[in-house]
């Protein structure tokens, strides 16, 4: 099993390799394995061999994108009955990825990963998919290509299914654009695999666990300042502020040689942040307290 330690430098090493060599799934593994310390990997290790013998027993033959999906949803949701936890959707379980593997329930997104890796065990091509709020993944054949829905059991959707889908989930502020189809690198699906806890974690001001899945995010991303100004700033807010001050001076260091629109108002929110941090630092208590006292020679 694993050490705490070999699992962050597997994390940072994540970090630093090509976009190519990324193994998501171990990553997302590693990522679940983080939370739930002394569990051995050993037993998912084998179902994602097992899901991927029998993806082969049934797809070998399958040249369409329509024949692949077909085969990813036979095994994954009539098979081995995985599916969108529609009744405790915001429960962490559902991120988990060992979790996931253990309830046969998840979020679109981790159930998305094991997904795609059932179809990268084939040599299939296939891949992420920006779309709003809910991720959806993209499967390729010799000609032709289809999206659909880990989370809705595998189902293949069409142009009208995803106009709905993101009017259904937008409220009917916005409409299908192009941004929406375009392909969602590996490490980009890590990054929003941890926003899920982070974002959760606020809403309910867990703070600490917040704070841990930013950790884990500047791991797997340390080229993207934004992970470390949100990492800085919640600090500050949490009274941790030495650490946010820190985070903070790095990321000004960082802007200072990326310099753009987005940028710039990162700095002035920086910039300002520090400034309140100057204003409000407790004098040491010595300083305020006077008198004579006896000393000695």
């Amino acid at each position: 099993m694993p050490t705490l330690d070999k699992k962050i430098a597997f994390l940072k090493n994540v970090g630093v390799i090509h976009e190519d060599e990324i193994d998501i799934t171990e990553t997302a593994l590693v990522l679940a394995s983080l939370d739930r310390p002394g569990v051995s990997m050993q037993k998912y290790h084998h179902h994602l061999d097992t899901l991927k013998l029998n993806i082969a027993r049934d797809g070998h033959n399958a040249d369409t994108a329509k024949e692949r999906a077909k085969v990813l949803t036979n095994v994954m949701y009539n098979l081995y009955e995985y599916k969108g936890d529609e009744n405790f959707y915001d429960d962490l379980q559902n991120i988990n990825l060992m979790s996931v593997i253990d309830r046969r329930l998840g979020l679109p997104i981790s159930l998305g990963i094991l997904y795609i890796h059932a179809a990268l065990s084939q040599g299939w091509n296939v891949e992420g998919v920006n779309f709003p709020a809910h991720f959806l993944i993209r499967i390729y054949g010799k000609n032709d290509q289809v999206i659909l829905d880990p989370f809705h059991n595998g189902k293949i959707l069409n142009a009208f299914d995803l106009r709905k889908l993101v009017v259904t989930i937008s409220g009917g502020n916005q409409n299908l654009e192009q941004r929406h189809h375009a392909q969602l690198g590996s490490r980009e699906i890590l990054v929003r695999l941890l926003n899920n806890i982070k974002i959760r974690c606020l809403n309910v001001s867990d703070f600490d666990l917040a704070i841990n899945a930013l950790q884990r995010t500047i791991y797997i991303d340390p080229g993207n300042v934004t992970h470390k100004f949100e990492l800085g700033m919640l600090q500050v807010h949490t009274e941790r502020v030495e650490k946010g001050k820190k985070n903070l001076l790095n990321c000004l260091d960082l802007l200072d040689t990326n310099i753009n629109g987005k940028n710039e108002n990162m700095k002035k929110h920086i910039l300002g942040t520090l400034k309140e941090i100057r204003s409000y630092k407790k004098q040491n208590v010595f300083e305020l307290i006077n008198g004579d006292i006896d000393k000695g020679n």
